[in-house]
Protein backbone atom coordinates (compact mmCIF):
# COMPACT_ATOMS: atom_id res chain seq x y z
CA UNK A 1 0.00 0.00 0.00
CA UNK A 2 2.56 2.83 1.00
CA UNK A 3 4.85 2.00 -2.01
CA UNK A 4 1.47 2.21 -4.49
CA UNK A 5 0.54 5.07 -2.79
CA UNK A 6 4.19 6.90 -2.65
CA UNK A 7 4.13 5.91 -6.81
CA UNK A 8 0.89 7.61 -7.11
CA UNK A 9 1.89 11.10 -4.94
CA UNK A 10 4.76 11.21 -7.28
CA UNK A 11 2.92 11.40 -10.22
CA UNK A 12 0.44 13.93 -8.71
CA UNK A 13 3.64 16.14 -7.61
CA UNK A 14 5.20 16.38 -10.68
CA UNK A 15 2.03 17.03 -12.80
CA UNK A 16 0.87 19.61 -14.55
CA UNK A 17 -2.85 19.55 -12.74
CA UNK A 18 -1.08 20.11 -9.57
CA UNK A 19 1.20 22.91 -11.03
CA UNK A 20 -1.67 24.73 -12.20
CA UNK A 21 -2.97 25.31 -9.04
CA UNK A 22 -0.58 26.86 -7.69
CA UNK A 23 -0.48 29.14 -10.86
CA UNK A 24 -4.57 29.65 -10.30
CA UNK A 25 -3.89 30.76 -6.47
CA UNK A 26 -1.27 33.68 -7.87
CA UNK A 27 -3.30 35.17 -10.39
CA UNK A 28 -6.17 34.74 -7.20
CA UNK A 29 -3.75 36.89 -5.54
CA UNK A 30 -3.18 39.16 -8.49
CA UNK A 31 -6.44 40.16 -9.26
CA UNK A 32 -7.58 41.30 -5.91
CA UNK A 33 -4.46 43.45 -5.65
CA UNK A 34 -5.37 45.31 -9.03
CA UNK A 35 -9.14 45.42 -7.89
CA UNK A 36 -7.81 46.95 -4.62
CA UNK A 37 -5.42 49.38 -6.57
CA UNK A 38 -8.29 50.59 -8.80
CA UNK A 39 -10.85 50.46 -5.81
CA UNK A 40 -9.19 51.89 -3.06
CA UNK A 41 -11.03 52.27 0.42
CA UNK A 42 -11.82 55.60 2.12
CA UNK A 43 -9.11 54.89 4.88
CA UNK A 44 -6.64 53.93 2.25
CA UNK A 45 -7.49 57.29 0.04
CA UNK A 46 -7.65 59.38 2.84
CA UNK A 47 -3.94 58.57 4.03
CA UNK A 48 -1.92 61.82 3.57
CA UNK A 49 0.97 58.84 2.00
CA UNK A 50 -1.63 57.97 -0.12
CA UNK A 51 -0.12 59.11 -3.90
CA UNK A 52 3.22 57.61 -2.49
CA UNK A 53 1.81 54.52 -1.44
CA UNK A 54 -0.19 54.25 -4.60
CA UNK A 55 2.49 54.80 -6.70
CA UNK A 56 4.77 51.84 -4.38
CA UNK A 57 1.68 49.53 -5.17
CA UNK A 58 1.88 49.69 -9.11
CA UNK A 59 5.29 49.10 -8.77
CA UNK A 60 5.14 46.24 -6.86
CA UNK A 61 1.85 44.81 -8.85
CA UNK A 62 4.38 44.82 -12.08
CA UNK A 63 6.84 43.09 -9.99
CA UNK A 64 4.05 40.27 -9.32
CA UNK A 65 3.05 40.14 -12.49
CA UNK A 66 6.49 39.36 -14.05
CA UNK A 67 7.04 37.00 -11.34
CA UNK A 68 4.00 35.20 -13.30
CA UNK A 69 5.91 34.43 -16.14
CA UNK A 70 8.18 31.57 -15.25
CA UNK A 71 5.49 30.13 -14.23
CA UNK A 72 3.24 30.53 -16.94
CA UNK A 73 6.29 29.34 -19.38
CA UNK A 74 7.05 26.56 -17.49
CA UNK A 75 3.78 25.59 -18.14
CA UNK A 76 3.52 26.15 -21.42
CA UNK A 77 7.02 23.89 -21.94
CA UNK A 78 5.55 20.97 -19.64
CA UNK A 79 2.58 20.69 -22.32
CA UNK A 80 5.07 20.89 -25.06
CA UNK A 81 8.57 19.62 -24.76
CA UNK A 82 9.55 15.98 -24.48
CA UNK A 83 13.00 17.85 -22.62
CA UNK A 84 11.31 18.30 -18.87
CA UNK A 85 14.21 19.43 -17.35
CA UNK A 86 13.84 23.00 -18.95
CA UNK A 87 10.13 23.49 -17.79
CA UNK A 88 10.95 22.18 -14.31
CA UNK A 89 13.65 24.50 -13.77
CA UNK A 90 11.36 27.35 -15.14
CA UNK A 91 8.26 26.54 -12.59
CA UNK A 92 11.67 26.92 -10.04
CA UNK A 93 12.22 29.98 -10.08
CA UNK A 94 11.71 32.57 -7.05
CA UNK A 95 7.89 33.67 -7.23
CA UNK A 96 5.77 35.65 -4.95
CA UNK A 97 6.86 34.89 -0.93
CA UNK A 98 10.58 36.39 -1.73
CA UNK A 99 8.51 40.27 -2.26
CA UNK A 100 5.52 39.48 0.69
CA UNK A 101 8.30 37.60 3.04
CA UNK A 102 11.59 38.79 2.14
CA UNK A 103 13.90 41.60 2.72
CA UNK A 104 12.04 44.08 0.33
CA UNK A 105 8.88 43.09 2.36
CA UNK A 106 10.99 43.87 5.61
CA UNK A 107 12.44 47.38 4.37
CA UNK A 108 8.59 48.61 3.00
CA UNK A 109 6.81 47.66 6.30
CA UNK A 110 4.80 45.15 4.24
CA UNK A 111 3.38 43.60 7.44
CA UNK A 112 1.84 46.52 8.81
CA UNK A 113 0.53 47.59 5.46
CA UNK A 114 -3.37 48.46 5.37
CA UNK A 115 -2.90 47.37 1.44
CA UNK A 116 -1.47 44.24 2.46
CA UNK A 117 -3.91 43.78 5.69
CA UNK A 118 -6.99 43.77 3.42
CA UNK A 119 -5.73 40.75 1.46
CA UNK A 120 -5.08 39.13 4.34
CA UNK A 121 -1.56 39.92 5.44
CA UNK A 122 -0.75 39.66 9.18
CA UNK A 123 2.36 41.22 10.93
CA UNK A 124 3.27 37.33 11.55
CA UNK A 125 6.42 36.70 9.50
CA UNK A 126 7.12 32.87 8.15
CA UNK A 127 10.24 31.36 9.03
CA UNK A 128 9.41 28.96 6.07
CA UNK A 129 6.87 28.74 3.84
CA UNK A 130 5.96 25.28 4.67
CA UNK A 131 4.33 25.39 8.52
CA UNK A 132 0.67 26.29 8.95
CA UNK A 133 0.49 30.46 9.37
CA UNK A 134 -1.98 33.11 10.61
CA UNK A 135 -2.37 34.57 7.12
CA UNK A 136 -5.64 34.73 5.75
CA UNK A 137 -7.64 35.27 2.39
CA UNK A 138 -5.47 35.99 -0.80
CA UNK A 139 -2.04 35.74 1.50
CA UNK A 140 -2.81 32.61 2.38
CA UNK A 141 -3.53 31.36 -1.47
CA UNK A 142 0.08 32.69 -2.56
CA UNK A 143 1.09 30.83 0.51
CA UNK A 144 -0.15 27.34 -0.36
CA UNK A 145 0.68 28.17 -3.93
CA UNK A 146 4.50 28.51 -2.54
CA UNK A 147 3.72 24.78 -0.97
CA UNK A 148 3.11 23.58 -4.65
CA UNK A 149 5.68 24.88 -5.92
CA UNK A 150 8.35 23.62 -2.98
CA UNK A 151 6.74 20.27 -3.36
CA UNK A 152 7.09 20.29 -6.89
CA UNK A 153 10.29 21.32 -6.87
CA UNK A 154 11.88 18.78 -3.90
CA UNK A 155 10.52 15.97 -5.40
CA UNK A 156 12.04 16.44 -9.23
CA UNK A 157 15.31 18.02 -7.96
CA UNK A 158 17.96 16.12 -5.80
CA UNK A 159 19.95 18.01 -3.29
CA UNK A 160 20.08 17.96 0.53
CA UNK A 161 17.14 19.53 2.30
CA UNK A 162 17.19 20.47 6.29
CA UNK A 163 13.66 22.27 6.36
CA UNK A 164 11.03 20.98 7.94
CA UNK A 165 9.51 19.43 5.00
CA UNK A 166 11.62 16.57 6.21
CA UNK A 167 10.35 16.41 9.83
CA UNK A 168 10.81 12.62 10.99
CA UNK A 169 9.66 13.59 14.25
CA UNK A 170 8.67 16.61 16.64
CA UNK A 171 12.10 17.51 17.26
CA UNK A 172 13.86 16.24 14.99
CA UNK A 173 14.99 17.58 11.42
CA UNK A 174 16.86 14.91 8.69
CA UNK A 175 18.49 15.87 5.51
CA UNK A 176 17.51 14.31 2.51
CA UNK A 177 18.26 13.91 -1.09
CA UNK A 178 14.96 12.74 -2.00
CA UNK A 179 11.66 11.10 -0.75
CA UNK A 180 11.52 8.18 1.81
CA UNK A 181 8.95 6.40 2.77
CA UNK A 182 9.69 8.31 6.22
CA UNK A 183 10.03 11.60 4.96
CA UNK A 184 6.82 11.33 2.89
CA UNK A 185 4.56 10.00 5.07
CA UNK A 186 5.14 11.03 8.52
CA UNK A 187 4.89 14.75 8.73
CA UNK A 188 1.52 15.39 10.18
CA UNK A 189 1.14 19.03 9.57
CA UNK A 190 2.28 18.39 5.95
CA UNK A 191 -0.42 21.29 4.41
CA UNK A 192 -1.25 19.84 0.86
CA UNK A 193 -3.23 16.55 1.86
CA UNK A 194 -2.75 13.13 1.09
CA UNK A 195 -5.68 12.23 -1.08
CA UNK A 196 -6.15 8.95 -2.57
CA UNK A 197 -9.03 7.68 -4.78
CA UNK A 198 -11.22 5.40 -3.77
CA UNK A 199 -9.45 2.59 -6.50
CA UNK A 200 -5.69 3.76 -5.92
CA UNK A 201 -3.68 2.10 -8.89
CA UNK A 202 -1.33 -0.04 -8.76
CA UNK A 203 2.79 0.63 -8.81
CA UNK A 204 4.77 -1.12 -11.45
CA UNK A 205 6.17 -4.47 -10.03
CA UNK A 206 9.50 -4.44 -8.74
CA UNK A 207 12.21 -4.57 -11.83
CA UNK A 208 14.56 -7.14 -11.65
CA UNK A 209 16.63 -6.63 -14.43
CA UNK A 210 19.66 -4.97 -13.27
CA UNK A 211 20.72 -4.53 -16.40
CA UNK A 212 19.51 -0.75 -16.77
CA UNK A 213 20.29 0.03 -13.26
CA UNK A 214 22.19 3.37 -12.10
CA UNK A 215 24.67 3.70 -9.17
CA UNK A 216 25.25 6.27 -6.81
CA UNK A 217 26.71 9.10 -8.54
CA UNK A 218 26.33 7.90 -12.09
CA UNK A 219 23.60 9.49 -14.83
CA UNK A 220 20.05 9.31 -14.98
CA UNK A 221 18.74 8.48 -18.51
CA UNK A 222 14.96 9.00 -18.64
CA UNK A 223 12.63 10.80 -16.89
CA UNK A 224 10.57 8.86 -15.15
CA UNK A 225 10.19 7.24 -11.04
CA UNK A 226 13.08 4.92 -10.20
CA UNK A 227 13.33 3.21 -7.36
CA UNK A 228 16.21 2.42 -5.13
CA UNK A 229 17.92 -1.08 -4.33
CA UNK A 230 20.08 -1.56 -1.14
CA UNK A 231 22.90 -3.39 -1.45
CA UNK A 232 23.57 -5.06 1.56
CA UNK A 233 27.31 -4.46 2.22
CA UNK A 234 28.78 -7.61 2.26
CA UNK A 235 27.83 -8.07 -1.47
CA UNK A 236 28.96 -4.49 -3.03
CA UNK A 237 32.09 -6.18 -4.76
CA UNK A 238 29.84 -9.13 -6.81
CA UNK A 239 28.21 -9.31 -9.99
CA UNK A 240 24.91 -7.35 -9.48
CA UNK A 241 22.46 -10.35 -11.04
CA UNK A 242 23.92 -11.84 -7.17
CA UNK A 243 23.30 -8.32 -4.92
CA UNK A 244 21.16 -9.24 -2.36
CA UNK A 245 19.13 -5.94 -1.82
CA UNK A 246 16.05 -4.30 -0.38
CA UNK A 247 14.24 -1.67 -1.86
CA UNK A 248 13.37 2.11 -0.66
CA UNK A 249 11.12 4.22 -1.23
CA UNK A 250 10.31 5.11 -5.32
CA UNK A 251 11.25 8.84 -6.49
CA UNK A 252 11.17 11.22 -9.56
CA UNK A 253 14.27 11.88 -11.06
CA UNK A 254 15.02 13.95 -14.71
CA UNK A 255 17.26 12.61 -17.38
CA UNK A 256 20.67 13.77 -17.09
CA UNK A 257 20.26 14.30 -12.97
CA UNK A 258 22.59 12.50 -10.46
CA UNK A 259 21.93 9.21 -8.98
CA UNK A 260 21.72 10.16 -5.45
CA UNK A 261 22.88 7.98 -1.83
CA UNK A 262 19.41 7.14 0.08
CA UNK A 263 19.08 7.80 3.59
CA UNK A 264 17.59 4.25 5.14
CA UNK A 265 14.65 5.36 7.19
CA UNK A 266 15.34 5.54 10.71
CA UNK A 267 18.85 5.88 10.43
CA UNK A 268 20.93 9.25 9.50
CA UNK A 269 22.94 6.42 7.21
CA UNK A 270 23.42 7.31 3.74
CA UNK A 271 23.50 4.70 1.22
CA UNK A 272 24.83 3.91 -2.24
CA UNK A 273 22.38 2.30 -4.30
CA UNK A 274 20.89 1.06 -7.75
CA UNK A 275 19.01 2.64 -8.65
CA UNK A 276 15.71 0.47 -11.48
CA UNK A 277 13.18 2.51 -13.59
CA UNK A 278 9.71 1.84 -12.85
CA UNK A 279 7.72 4.56 -15.31
CA UNK A 280 9.00 6.28 -18.14
CA UNK A 281 7.40 9.92 -18.09
CA UNK A 282 5.89 10.57 -21.10
CA UNK A 283 2.86 12.28 -20.12
CA UNK A 284 1.69 15.42 -22.18
CA UNK A 285 3.70 14.53 -25.37
CA UNK A 286 0.51 13.33 -27.32
CA UNK A 287 -1.39 17.30 -26.40
CA UNK A 288 -3.75 15.96 -23.69
CA UNK A 289 -3.71 15.53 -19.58
CA UNK A 290 -3.88 12.47 -18.10
CA UNK A 291 -7.52 11.40 -16.98
CA UNK A 292 -6.20 10.29 -13.78
CA UNK A 293 -5.33 13.48 -13.03
CA UNK A 294 -9.02 15.08 -12.83
CA UNK A 295 -8.66 12.72 -9.24
CA UNK A 296 -5.85 15.29 -7.98
CA UNK A 297 -8.41 17.56 -7.35
CA UNK A 298 -10.64 15.76 -4.99
CA UNK A 299 -11.10 16.92 -1.47
CA UNK A 300 -12.70 15.31 1.16
CA UNK A 301 -13.93 16.42 4.45
CA UNK A 302 -11.75 17.33 7.38
CA UNK A 303 -10.43 15.02 9.71
CA UNK A 304 -9.03 15.48 13.16
CA UNK A 305 -5.11 15.94 12.40
CA UNK A 306 -2.79 13.70 14.27
CA UNK A 307 -0.61 15.28 16.77
CA UNK A 308 2.40 13.16 18.17
CA UNK A 309 4.76 13.55 20.90
CA UNK A 310 8.21 12.92 21.19
CA UNK A 311 7.98 9.78 22.54
CA UNK A 312 8.72 6.74 20.60
CA UNK A 313 9.84 3.22 20.63
CA UNK A 314 10.96 0.51 18.35
CA UNK A 315 9.36 -3.06 17.99
CA UNK A 316 10.41 -5.87 20.65
CA UNK A 317 10.77 -2.76 23.53
CA UNK A 318 8.58 -1.96 26.62
CA UNK A 319 6.39 0.37 25.96
CA UNK A 320 7.31 3.26 28.02
CA UNK A 321 3.64 4.87 28.09
CA UNK A 322 0.48 3.68 28.08
CA UNK A 323 -1.98 5.48 24.90
CA UNK A 324 -2.42 5.06 21.14
CA UNK A 325 0.96 4.53 19.23
CA UNK A 326 1.01 5.00 15.38
CA UNK A 327 3.85 3.06 12.90
CA UNK A 328 4.02 4.83 9.65
CA UNK A 329 5.94 1.93 8.39
CA UNK A 330 3.27 -0.59 9.31
CA UNK A 331 0.50 0.83 7.05
CA UNK A 332 0.14 3.63 9.56
CA UNK A 333 -1.39 1.00 12.01
CA UNK A 334 -2.31 2.70 15.48
CA UNK A 335 -2.99 0.43 18.40
CA UNK A 336 -3.54 1.25 21.95
CA UNK A 337 -0.85 -0.28 24.77
CA UNK A 338 -0.45 -0.22 27.77
CA UNK A 339 2.65 0.80 29.49
CA UNK A 340 5.27 -2.79 30.15
CA UNK A 341 3.95 -4.33 27.43
CA UNK A 342 6.16 -5.07 24.11
CA UNK A 343 6.32 -3.24 21.58
CA UNK A 344 4.95 -5.33 18.10
CA UNK A 345 6.18 -5.87 14.89
CA UNK A 346 9.19 -6.52 13.13
CA UNK A 347 12.12 -3.87 13.38
CA UNK A 348 12.09 -3.99 9.66
CA UNK A 349 8.81 -4.18 7.40
CA UNK A 350 8.42 -6.21 3.83
CA UNK A 351 9.62 -2.93 1.60
CA UNK A 352 13.06 -2.62 3.94
CA UNK A 353 12.31 0.32 6.19
CA UNK A 354 13.09 0.69 9.87
CA UNK A 355 10.04 0.55 12.05
CA UNK A 356 9.12 2.88 14.35
CA UNK A 357 5.95 3.45 16.81
CA UNK A 358 5.35 7.29 17.86
CA UNK A 359 2.80 8.14 20.79
CA UNK A 360 -0.15 9.95 19.55
CA UNK A 361 -2.21 12.46 21.49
Amino acid sequence: MARDQAFYLLKKYTSFTFIDQARLRYQGFLDAFLKQLKNLSPALQNDPDADFYQTRHEYEYKEFLRQMIPMEQGLALLRSTPHKTEAYETLSLPSFIGQLFGRYADEKGVYYDPFYIALGMTNEYPGNSIHPSNHTAFVKDVMNASVINFTQGITVFECKNYVPFHLVDMNSLRQSQKWTYETLFFEPEWPIPRIFPEYLPSCPPYNHNHQDQIFTGGTIPTDGIWEPWFIMQIFKNTDPAKMAAKVGCPNYFLAGAVATEYQLEGTDTWEEVWWRLLWEDKRYLDGTIPAEEADYLKTRPPVAPQIFTDHKAYPGDVCPITGNWHAPHMQGKTVRLEAGNIMAGSKINAAGNAVTWYLKV
